[in-house]
């Protein structure tokens, strides 16, 4: 059962000029040291790195919570399967609240075009059958 949804589409230029703007700091804020290295070993990192900021924004819209500053940005992480298709990973809270909700499966989608990067989260259940 699907019991969390999220979206979101950001501009890539946007991910550019923050990065320009506060360069390291910026990356090691959002991006795990994994998805720094994916992405900038890139010819143009800012197509992955904004898709991979959409997917962290699309995780907080699908718990549908506000989370106060207790998260940081790294304990969301876009990993890539062995079939190259995006998932994720989660750390500290936000692994110990995806627990205490008992979501399964967390499926990431991420497109971008020239201008921009989207990604869409869904929360399934690991619960077994339909609510009553």
């Amino acid at each position: 059962m699907i019991v969390g949804l999220g979206v979101d589409l950001i501009e890539i230029e946007r991910v550019k000029q923050a990065h320009e703007k506060h360069g390291r700091r910026f990356i090691e804020r959002l991006f795990t040291s994994a998805e720094a290295l994916y992405c900038l070993k890139k010819k143009d990192p800012y197509p992955s790195l904004a898709g991979r900021f959409a997917a962290k924004e699309a995780v907080i819209k699908a718990f549908s919570h506000g989370f106060g500053g207790r998260w940081k940005w790294t304990q969301i992480e876009v990993v890539r399967e062995p079939s190259g298709k995006p998932g994720l990973k989660l750390t500290g809270i936000m692994e110990k609240i995806r627990k205490q909700r008992k979501i399964g499966n967390m499926l990431l989608t991420i497109a971008h075009s020239k201008r921009d990067a989207t990604a869409t989260v869904i929360f399934e259940s690991r619960s077994k059958g339909r609510p009553k």
